[in-house]
């Protein structure tokens, strides 16, 4: 058993085949109730909530994990670095010119 499902969604007995289940756009998941719920989380956010050790593996081994880890977002990053580049370029330019005419 893969260690990343072992260690979200538990140990289990059952052997499967996760291609069968993606191939079958009906497949439906059987509610267990000995399963205690997992709240799955995808790299977009998206967020699941999951009733059966079978649905939890199908979601695990795909890209889903049960933590939500932050990405960092670079366009900001860039924009607030442009911008502080800027405003320092045009301070040290108006120190440069002020002391250049005394």
């Amino acid at each position: 058993m893969n260690k990343k499902i072992y260690s979200i969604c538990g140990d289990s007995n059952q052997i499967v085949d996760f291609e069968t289940i993606g191939n079958d756009p009906n497949f439906v998941f059987k509610n267990d109730p000995n399963f205690e719920t997992i709240v799955l989380y995808d790299p977009e956010g998206n967020i699941v909530n999951v009733n059966s050790w079978l649905e939890c593996a199908n979601y695990v081994n795909g890209v889903w994990t049960n933590g939500l880890y932050e990405q960092l977002d670079f366009e900001r990053m860039l924009f607030f670095l442009t911008v502080s580049s800027i405003f320092l370029y045009l301070v040290f330019k108006k120190i440069w010119k002020v002391r250049n005419y005394q």
